[in-house]
């Protein structure tokens, strides 16, 4: 299909940024097939394939792109195409290319056609879509259900012991791994099934984690409820809705913070707001040190000032609020906002990592750090956003990562560790960075696919399901694979993006430690580039600090 595009074309819808860069290396790197800079830029068939793998089936969802592309066959092949789909063949050739272009690139009866008539193979297809309710009915149950584990009834008992303070606000403490957002639903169903007449409201930053509580909800609920429950999704397309019954609510705190700070919204749903808030006994905001940024504080005010005995939960896997250089007021202001009530698992004179990786709960972490040897130097307005966000800003890390050494030596790992048949997930420093370490590992055979925060959630479910199932060698990801996402058989964890952030560095690592009694591995492997970063103390500094809390 690729080769009805002249070369000029595939040269251009490929970039001469992206060009230069495969230049630099892919000749270097052992058996890619290149061994001249130049064949790159002169033959057809590795353009293409260079097309192929950076843009693949992702292309075919451009109507942009259709209609470049149809417009390279001739005239005889647009009519038989438009006959297949309906499209009269009276009006001129460009008027045909662009009806056929515009065509709902969906998984339908068209798009079916037109993938067979072009030869492509049937992964093009896109994912059907799902519909997911506003407000789900969860049943009572009728099976019995495999009970917690006893460190997390322990952290569940006490919890509830808790929650008899009206006024109760305090920490949840469980590494990532171990079972916070299940144990934390045995406390709220507890809590439901206690006051069957008020509601419980959920509060997370992305999609991923909203549907993750949901569907650990309704695992929980059709098995310990003693009731019907209304579940209600209030995040991305979803809205607000008056409670018919008691209610599970899982909002997004976006979402949320729209309703109510939007004059338009809140004209609308400022009373229903008012209404619902009434009604709700326990408000549980996953990401707990998100809950003192301003617009997450407002929603989480808002909600409990309508009622004096809301209780709050703030779920976190970290000590802090966030970032090794940040000032510990901000840790103090969190721990003061939760009453400096954290309730964490007793692991004795262990530490908590110890404790979990003897019972296998967590796997073993082995430390493989890829230093580059490579200076990078913050500019100015660089060391202010540091120091304003205690963090590395966009701009740095998007820098560092067009650096052609550093990208190189990437990819020789990636392609040492592909060829060991374990499956990783890349964390970039940047969107682009990931995109183009993900098309070099296609290029080079290797099973990979990348997903961004702008990746459809049919999508994106696809591609972590084909992970799950061992299908994918590689998930190459920029912020969107941190939290709700859960691939216990994950092998080696990359991490490509330099960050002073103790929460973040959690999140990552995170992805890899469940350990064999949880259906995960009995070793991780922690690939962490590091990168010598002026006036930033030790380079690998995050690791520094998770390993004096035995990891």
């Amino acid at each position: 299909m690729l080769r009805k595009l002249p070369r000029s074309k595939l040269q251009e819808l490929i970039g001469e940024e992206t060009l230069e860069s495969i230049v630099k290396i892919i000749p270097h790197i052992p058996n890619s097939g290149v061994e001249l800079a130049d064949e790159i830029y002169n033959d057809k068939a590795l353009l293409i394939k260079i097309f192929d793998s950076f843009s693949g089936k992702d292309s075919m969802y451009s109507p942009k792109f259709r209609e470049t592309l149809y417009g390279c066959f001739s005239l005889e092949e647009i009519d038989e195409m438009c006959n297949l789909v309906r499209i009269s063949t009276d009006e001129d050739f460009k008027t045909k290319v662009n009806k056929l272009a515009k065509l709902p690139w969906k998984n339908n009866a068209n798009t079916q056609k037109l993938i067979q008539y072009l030869g492509l193979p049937e992964s093009y297809l896109p994912p059907v879509t799902e519909t997911i309710p506003n407000v789900e009915c969860i049943r009572k149950p009728d099976v019995p259900f495999k009970s917690l584990l006893d460190f997390q009834t322990d952290i569940c008992n006490r919890a509830v012991k808790t929650l008899s303070n009206p006024y109760s606000h305090f920490i949840i403490k469980m590494p990532t791994g171990s079972g916070k957002t299940r144990t934390t639903m045995e406390i709220i169903t507890k809590e439901l099934n206690a006051h069957p007449d008020r509601s419980v409201i959920w509060l997370a930053h992305s999609e991923e984690l909203c549907e993750q509580a949901v569907q650990c909800f309704k695992e929980v609920w059709e098995h310990v409820g003693r009731f019907d429950i209304d579940v209600m999704r209030v995040w991305g397309n979803n809205s607000l809705h008056e409670l018919q019954r008691t209610s599970f609510i899982v909002a997004g705190l976006q979402k949320f913070y729209s309703l109510i700070s939007n004059k338009k919204n809140n004209e609308i749903y400022g009373e229903l707001v008012q209404k619902i808030s009434k009604n709700i006994s326990l408000i549980v905001v996953d990401e707990a040190h998100k809950s003192i940024a301003p617009t997450y504080k407002k929603v989480i005010d808002t909600l409990s000032s309508q009622f004096n005995n809301v209780r709050i939960i703030g779920l976190t896997a970290t000590p802090g609020r966030g970032s090794i250089n940040s000032d510990s007021a901000e840790t103090e202001e969190l721990l003061e906002y939760y009453n400096n009530e954290i309730l964490e698992i007793d692991s004795g004179e262990s530490s908590v990592f110890s404790y979990l990786r003897n019972r296998k709960i967590l796997a073993k972490m082995d430390y493989d750090p890829l230093k580059t040897d490579l200076i990078f130097r913050l500019t100015e307005q660089e060391k202010r956003a540091v120091e304003k966000f205690y963090d590395y800003p966009e701009g740095f890390l998007e820098r560092i990562s067009t650096d052609s050494t550093r990208n190189l030596e990437i990819i020789l790992k990636l392609k040492k560790v592909c060829e060991e048949k374990k499956k990783t997930i890349f964390f970039a420093g940047g969107l682009e960075h990931s995109k183009f370490i993900c098309a070099v590992l296609i290029f080079l055979g290797f099973k990979a696919e990348h997903i961004d925060g702008s990746t459809k959630r049919e999508r994106r479910a696809e591609i972590i399901s084909d992970f799950k199932e061992g299908k994918l060698d590689v998930i190459c990801n920029y912020g969107v694979l941190t939290t709700g996402f859960d691939a216990p058989n994950t092998d080696v964890v990359f991490i490509a993006r330099p960050t002073l952030s103790v929460v973040l560095y959690s999140q990552m690592i995170g992805r890899g430690l469940r350990g064999p009694a949880i259906g995960g591995t009995d070793k991780c492997t922690i690939i962490d580039v590091i990168d010598n970063i002026e006036n930033y103390a030790s380079p690998d500094i995050c690791y520094e600090y998770f390993k004096e809390y035995g990891v």
